[in-house]
């Protein structure tokens, strides 16, 4: 076995042990909240995926941004596959972040969406935000003209990160600001932490798998382009 795919192997068995420990805590050693505010306690449980998967969604927009800059100082090739494939998983995770919450809220309010949440408003646009980022990539026609106007957009869209996660302090929200003692009692952290990690373990899993497919697909078409041109 190559040593990238015993690399991969580890790193899915550790996020398979991972979560499932997640899981666990999550579903059978966390207390229900205490707290009179959650009108579903079981419902609430959403939380111990919903906010590590935001973190993992935000992870994958810096990994973007810092592979954006790259790109733009060495113009190397493998930092804008890194923008890429790191952009495509971030909308995917981010994707679910937005479903487990919009799941949540309905349990708690009776409804999936308040365009009055700050919090969901600037994170739904930063999903769009790289919903477009990742359609500029799909539709054009590769080649570092490509690659820099994308890094140059890359490097820009980031700003809608922090706008999205400052939101509950400068806008109003629904969402508690992080830190409260509604969300995190040192039970309710130490399970976040673990989720944490196994969404973190499993952007990485995705991130290999992304950047695997793209070089493969690159080189069948750089073996393409030499067939055509003999």
């Amino acid at each position: 076995m190559a040593r990238d795919d015993r690399v991969g192997l580890s790193l899915a068995v550790a996020w398979l042990a991972i979560s499932l420990v997640h899981l666990f805590l999550a579903f059978l050693w966390a207390p229900d909240p205490a707290s009179t505010a959650w009108a579903d306690p079981v419902a609430f449980r959403i939380f111990f995926f919903h906010v590590p998967l935001a973190w993992a969604g935000y992870l994958a927009f810096g990994i973007v941004f810092a592979a954006s800059i790259a790109f733009l100082r060495t113009r190397s090739p493998k930092w804008d596959r890194l923008a890429a494939s790191s952009a495509e998983v971030g909308v995917v995770l981010t994707s679910f972040g937005l479903v487990t919450g919009a799941i949540w809220q309905e349990a708690e309010t009776g409804e999936y969406w308040r365009w009055d949440d700050a919090r969901l408003f600037t994170t739904f646009v930063l999903w769009l935000v790289y919903v477009a980022y990742v359609a500029l990539r799909s539709t054009g026609e590769g080649g570092e003209g490509e690659a820099r106007m994308s890094a140059i957009y890359g490097i820009v869209a980031f700003a809608s990160v922090p706008i999205s996660f400052f939101s509950v302090r400068l806008l109003p929200a629904l969402h508690p600001p992080p830190g409260s003692r509604e969300y995190m009692t040192p039970t309710y952290g130490a399970v976040l932490l673990v989720g944490v990690v196994a969404l973190t373990v499993l952007y990485v899993v995705l991130l290999r798998q992304r950047l695997a497919l793209r070089t493969q697909a690159l080189s069948l078409e750089d073996a393409k382009q030499a067939m055509e041109g003999d």
